[in-house]
């Protein structure tokens, strides 16, 4: 993830050759790492935009979520079981992964 300009990157891990490079849409900065849950990756942005897409070598977008609530999120979501725990300034949340 490029973290100002909402820009996701797949590389190859035995290469370090670039897969893709695909902005997300109405994404706003970064700070959070993505996770990956459930053969998904998990990115939230700081304004609480969540963006889902598929580990694989291809770029989709499986869902989008909304958290906006007037906090900052800056903090990596952590992954409980089948649940995501994701945190913002001023709360914390609990989302299902299925």
């Amino acid at each position: 993830m490029h973290e100002n300009l909402g820009i996701a990157y797949c590389v190859e891990a035995a290469t370090g050759k670039l897969v893709y490079e695909e902005r997300i849409p109405k994404a706003s900065q970064f700070y959070a790492s993505p996770v990956l849950a459930d053969g998904r990756i998990h990115a939230v942005d700081r304004a609480g935009g969540t963006v889902i897409f598929g580990a694989k070598p291809t770029f989709e977008i499986v869902a989008r979520n909304d958290l906006r609530d007037r906090s900052s999120f800056d903090a990596s979501p952590t992954v409980d079981g089948n649940r995501l725990l994701i945190r913002s300034d001023k709360f914390l949340y609990c989302v299902g992964t299925k």
